[in-house]
């Protein structure tokens, strides 16, 4: 066997058409494919210039138009990152291609992809925005809450703190 044959094949993701959605996929999927696709084909420089690994601020520059956007990632789930950038302030989506540069970059570490998916864990209880359809304050629930808070956030939350 040679050198070709023993590579393992990586499966590229069939490219997209911008101009018209695919069958079985709803507008708000569709326009999240887009980002993810363009967010891979654009050379982003990114940059934590923040404290932690993962949940963190980024710095994302496009060297083609100097551009620069503050990404803030708080998980995987869309709605709960933020960027800077007028695509995201109106697309009412919860991510851009800012958003979907960094959560692919952080991915393809292994111990960044566990870190996402067991979800960001404030050290203190905050109140933030959650972005999509429908802007809404959403309760985060930090590690040192204790019973009484739980119990008086529940008067004004449901309990996905929503």
């Amino acid at each position: 066997m040679n050198r070709k044959q023993r590579s393992k094949k990586v499966k590229v993701p069939a490219r997209i058409s911008h101009l018209k959605k695919p069958e079985g996929l709803s507008l708000e999927e569709w326009q999240v494919i887009l980002r993810r696709q363009i967010a891979l084909e654009t050379r982003l420089r990114i940059k934590n210039v923040g404290t932690h690994p993962v949940f963190s601020t980024f710095q994302i520059t496009n060297p083609k138009t100097t551009r620069t956007y503050r990404v803030v990632i708080a998980g995987e789930v869309p709605g709960i990152n933020y960027c800077s950038c007028p695509d995201f302030a109106v697309n009412t989506l919860g991510t851009c291609k800012h958003v979907e540069a960094v959560l692919h970059k952080l991915r393809r570490k292994k111990s960044h992809r566990q870190t996402l998916k067991e979800g960001f864990q404030p050290e203190y209880s905050a109140v933030t925005l959650r972005y999509g359809l429908k802007r809404r304050a959403v309760f985060l629930l930090g590690a040192k809450a204790g019973v009484q808070l739980r119990s008086l956030v529940s008067e004004f939350f449901d309990e996905d703190f929503f």
